[in-house]
C-alpha cells in the first residue's frame, strides 16, 4: 500500500513540473528564468542582456524580458536551468 501511495504522489507531482519545464517559450517577451541556487540570477540575466522585470525575485527564478529567442541560448550558457513562458505560469505566482 505504501508503494502505491508513493507512486501516486510522485506521479501527481512530477507530471505538472515536467509539463511546465518541457517546452521553451516560442516567442520573445516576458519569461520566467529558473537558475540553480549557486548561480546569481541577476548576473546570468546581465550576461545575456535580458531586461529584469520587477523589484523582487523568487529564490530560484527571475522574471525577465527577452528580445529574441537567441537570448535563451545565451542565458543557458550563462547558467540558467530552464525557462517558462510567464503568461502560461502566472497562476503559480498569482
Amino acid at each position: 500500500m505504501k508503494l502505491e501511495a508513493l507512486i501516486l504522489f510522485f506521479s501527481l507531482l512530477v507530471a505538472p513540473i515536467a509539463h511546465l519545464t518541457g517546452a521553451r517559450p516560442d516567442h520573445a517577451g516576458l519569461t520566467l528564468m529558473v537558475v540553480p541556487p549557486w548561480e546569481d540570477a541577476v548576473q546570468v540575466a546581465d550576461v545575456a542582456q535580458a531586461r529584469l522585470i520587477g523589484p523582487t525575485r523568487a529564490p530560484f527564478g527571475l522574471l525577465i524580458e527577452i528580445d529574441d529567442l537567441a537570448q535563451l541560448d545565451r542565458l543557458e550558457r550563462a547558467g540558467a536551468w530552464f525557462f517558462l513562458d510567464a503568461r502560461k505560469v502566472e497562476w503559480i505566482c498569482g
